[in-house]
């Protein structure tokens, strides 16, 4: 049987690919097992299936057959459909819908007729809609968060080795909300995460596909911008030059003009908001400077919802946030910035809790994604370079995961 420093050194010594794959693949088929493929099904993951299946299905966005779920009774309960042209559509940007309609367009079984219930009010009466299969959905997200995995896992070695690249990604999945909320049903979270993440695996020899990839993350959750940004206009200034930001920002821009004209065909209005109430706007224009920092804190610590509670092997990487910034490149720097902006704009547009229905945290997903090879960073010339701390954060890793994977099977 290899000893331990024969495992290490086989796995220092696989190709990306070998390690993508290592981490891709098993993932993918845990993700798979223990994702939700029936109701009770989360409103906002309902409503990037039900496009996705139209989409699939008929080729259009558009929901006709869904049109009660507007009516006062109905909105906001089953799905989040608004009124779109002559019907009904997402109010959803449509990049999360994208990665599932290929396997909705393959899948032989119609939609079937069931009763349903409200999700934010069960009291109100059921309703008739048609419900498409939710077998494509689940493989759309447990393959977008698996491959983000491995991506990650490509980023992660060129930072430290293929060792500690292989089990950072595995705990990446398993010890986050990874497991037990993006791979579980169709959230945008898994989507965003895959591309932010195959940005990261670019960045370092081709800011042009990191920016299209970027782009793809805007067009499934415009707040990615600000990490595509940040990661542009971070090499840009290190290294003196205006051709870098150019070069990330190509895609980028051509994702966000995608939304727009999107968001113009759909609901008749080029605007990035699309179906989204003005709420969002009100609340990041807000003076209420208590309760923004309130909702930062319980991000954090909240019992229910906080990142800190739920995925404690993080704390163990704060003190090593300084040596891991020095050791990190440009590309994973500008990504961490970008990390950090994400999440002050996203916790002043929306409260810290992203709802209910669901375990732990979701809305950090995305900058723990585009964070991770400075966290990784932070591990390799902090907690490892200290026997105790290498002991605890074991120990920690290990509590995250059973925490996540024990959500995982019950929602």
């Amino acid at each position: 049987m290899p000893s331990t420093v024969e495992l290490k050194d086989r796995a220092d010594a696989l190709s990306s690919r070998r390690l993508f794959l290592l981490v891709a693949g098993p993932l993918f088929v845990l993700f798979l097992l223990t994702s939700n493929r029936a109701v009770p099904y989360h409103i906002d993951a309902f409503s990037n299936v039900l496009p996705a299946w139209s989409l699939g299905s008929t080729g259009s966005v558009y929901l006709p057959d869904h049109e009660v779920l507007v009516q006062p009774d109905y909105f906001g309960n089953i799905a989040w459909l608004v009124p779109a042209q002559d019907s009904v559509a997402s109010k959803y940007p449509p990049g999360a819908a994208l990665l599932a309609t290929p396997l909705y367009a393959m899948w032989p079984q119609d939609a079937e007729i069931w009763t349903v219930r409200g999700f934010n009010q069960p009291e109100a009466a059921p309703v008739e809609i048609p419900v498409p299969s939710f077998w494509p959905a689940a493989v759309a997200a447990a393959l977008s968060v698996a491959l983000a995995m491995g991506f990650l896992a490509v980023s992660f070695r060129r930072l430290a080795g293929g060792a500690t690249a292989l089990s950072a990604a595995y705990l990446a999945a398993l010890g986050t909300s990874a497991w037990s909320v993006a791979a579980n049903e169709l959230w945008q979270h898994g989507p965003g995460m895959l591309w932010i993440a195959l940005a990261g695996a670019l960045a370092a020899r081709n800011l042009v596909a990191a920016g299209f990839a970027y782009g793809f993350g805007v067009l499934t959750r415009p707040v990615n911008a600000f990490i595509a940004g940040a990661t542009g206009l971070y090499v840009a200034w290190q290294e003196r030059s205006l051709w870098p930001a150019v070069q990330a920002g190509l895609g980028a821009i051509a994702g966000l003009g995608a939304l727009v004209a999107f968001n113009a065909a759909v609901f008749g209005e080029p605007s990035v908001l699309g179906g989204y109430a003005n709420v969002f706007v009100d609340n990041a224009q807000s003076l209420d400077l208590v309760g923004y920092l309130r909702n930062i804190v319980m991000a954090f610590v909240s019992p229910t919802r906080g990142l800190l509670v739920w995925s404690p092997f993080l704390i163990l990487l704060i003190p090593g946030l300084v040596s891991g910034w020095r050791a990190a490149p440009g590309w994973a720097r500008g990504a961490a910035i970008g990390a950090v902006a994400y999440l002050l704009f996203q916790y002043k547009a929306n409260r810290y809790s992203g709802g209910s229905g669901f375990a732990t945290y979701r809305y950090p997903l995305e900058a723990l994604t585009a964070a991770a090879p400075v966290l990784v960073l932070s591990y390799t010339t902090w907690v490892a370079e200290r026997p105790t701390a290498a002991r605890i954060f074991r120990v920690l890793a290990i509590v995250s995961i059973a925490a996540h994977g024990a959500f995982a099977v019950i929602y």
